[in-house]
């Protein structure tokens, strides 16, 4: 993993959104296009990763000014207070709040969106940018009218199951590592009630970050440099994180392969360019979990050439979809058991290495133009029964 830089975040420029919503006004009158559809994104801005879940929003907000009369406005929750007059000019509200915040605060800010929303009959919306399919807050569920989530379980009752900790993830440190959560952030989930699961709402995965869509774009992922490694990761971990077991076990489960391929398994960090120096040198990347299933080294070491190996997916549904098994990626058991098995038979068959990992690319590649967000932000509009298409 590469040290953690500073990041730029693309933000919605409020001379570009107000041009968008000209736009889409004067093509509306003159029978052009769908009516204007204003957004209103109210976050604290204070992770970067959790922020990135708008970074599609602000990359096509063009094409989705064009497509749906959508424009948006972003505000910080703390700016101003977010009351029914400041909001009555919106069609849409969207929230998004730190995994820091205490509880408490949580509540009380969306219970003050939800009271100022309703009064104005306006859809409001959460977006959970936490890297796992669980939820930090799960009372908020019942204080808005949809719970967007970068992943979801695949079986939704899966949210009516109490975990040790917050998520699938920490039970099974839990259950398998002895981990104690007993003092943790979240000591426990308790389960979603039935009626709550049907506002959850699968919307786009950390594959559309920005980060991720400007390496995609760098010349360095099209290197024709030879790949001398043959199995590789770096995962590091701190050693009072409760995900340092199950990278522990990937990392030396890869050593123990040394004898029999070229190996690189290192726990350090590195600047990012050493770190995509080495992914570009590697036949297959084994990517496993850390705070949540999914993380940017998938798309990574996708973008970089690599075979992606990571532990079994099956339990999740996420878009865009890379997950796909031996099509774009290829699971191993979560103990990595069968690792050698599987990447013996990949590494034997180099013309079958490269149509999965080609395959992947291609599916991401897809996804990070711009008809696949428009159409997942299709499908959020017509959860909120909202018009997903033209309107006059």
């Amino acid at each position: 993993m590469a040290t953690e830089p500073t990041f730029r975040i693309r933000q919605f420029h409020p001379a570009l959104e107000t041009l968008n919503h000209a736009r889409v006004t004067a093509r509306h009158l003159l029978a052009r296009g769908p009516r204007p559809l204003r957004m209103l994104i109210a976050s604290d801005g204070q992770w970067y990763t959790s922020e990135q879940q708008f970074a599609p929003m602000v990359r096509h907000s063009a094409q989705l000014a064009r497509r749906f009369g959508v424009t948006f406005q972003h505000r910080i929750i703390g700016e101003s207070p977010l009351v029914a007059d400041s909001l009555r000019r919106f069609d849409l509200v969207g929230v998004k709040l730190c995994f820091k915040k205490d509880a408490a605060t949580a509540e009380r800010i969306v219970g003050e969106l939800r009271r100022a929303t309703s009064a104005l009959r306006i859809p409001l919306v959460y977006f959970d940018g936490d890297d796992d399919p669980s939820l930090q807050w799960p009372q908020l569920v019942e204080s808005v009218d949809l719970y967007v989530k970068k992943h979801v379980y695949a079986d939704a009752q899966e949210y009516l199951k109490p975990r040790i900790g917050k998520t699938n993830l920490t039970d099974h440190a839990a259950r398998h590592f002895g981990w104690d959560f007993s003092r943790d952030i979240n000591p426990g989930f308790p389960g979603l009630p039935q009626a709550s699961i049907a506002k959850l709402h699968l919307g786009w995965n950390i594959g559309l970050d920005d980060k991720i869509e400007e390496l995609g774009r760098n010349p360095l992922v099209r290197s024709t440099a030879p790949k001398d490694v043959d199995i590789g990761t770096r995962a590091p971990a701190a050693a009072d994180a409760w995900i340092s077991p199950m990278r522990r076990m990937a990392v030396e489960k890869i050593e123990a392969l040394g004898g029999r391929f070229r190996v690189l398994a290192p726990t350090d960090r590195v600047s990012q360019e050493k770190y995509y120096e080495e992914m570009l040198r590697t036949r297959i990347c084994v990517s496993p979990f850390g705070f949540g299933e999914l993380c940017w080294r998938d798309f990574e070491a996708i973008l970089c050439g690599c075979l992606l190996v990571k532990p079994d997916m099956s339990h999740l549904r996420t878009m865009p979809d890379i997950f796909l098994p031996d099509d774009c990626f290829v699971p191993v058991k979560w103990d990595y058991s069968d690792l050698e098995e599987v990447c013996a038979r990949y590494l034997a068959d180099e013309d079958l290495r490269r149509k999965v990992a080609g395959n992947a690319l291609r599916k991401l590649n897809e996804a990070l133009a711009a008809p696949f967000f428009v159409e997942r932000f299709a499908e959020l509009l017509k959860r909120l029964d909202l018009p997903a298409a033209p309107r006059h």
